[in-house]
């Protein structure tokens, strides 16, 4: 997504639209990104050489549970993009890696399905005491 400062006026400029999936530009197993992304940004020029975009972007991705293997569908919602840019060099500004960042951070490591329930940590039957795990090596003779 190009901003081209010239167009930007004084008062400031509310952009809305969708851009393609194709701007994250992501090979991953977990997550496959299907859906546009949808953008409501303010940009505004707080001096002369200066940009500053706020707003909202929100996109669909299709997730992959890690506990249950089945894909379903993750809303991501930044609702504070902020990008500024003190010392704008030429009369074009690309938002998109800025946009992809944002997006990819807020995708969770693990996505897991809203229901499914927790993984049971503790062993199954027997419960261990806290010396119980020690013991062992309390036994170890080490020379």
């Amino acid at each position: 997504m190009i901003i081209k400062i010239h167009l930007v006026p004084e008062e400031g400029l509310h952009l809305e639209g969708d851009l393609p999936p194709s701007i994250l530009d992501v090979q991953e197993p977990l997550y496959r990104f299907e859906q546009p992304v949808h953008y409501n940004l303010d940009a505004t020029i707080p001096n002369q050489r200066s940009l500053l975009i706020r707003g909202r972007l929100t996109t669909t991705v299709r997730a992959c549970c890690v506990r249950t293997l089945e894909w379903f569908d993750f809303l991501v919602d930044v609702k504070e993009f902020t990008y500024h840019n003190s010392e704008i060099q030429s009369d074009e500004v690309d938002l998109t890696p800025e946009i992809r960042e944002d997006i990819l951070l807020a995708l969770p490591s693990n996505p897991v399905l809203p229901e499914t329930k927790p993984v049971d940590v503790k062993p199954a039957g027997k419960t261990r005491g806290k010396d119980d795990i020690w013991r062992k090596l309390d036994q170890l003779k080490i020379r």
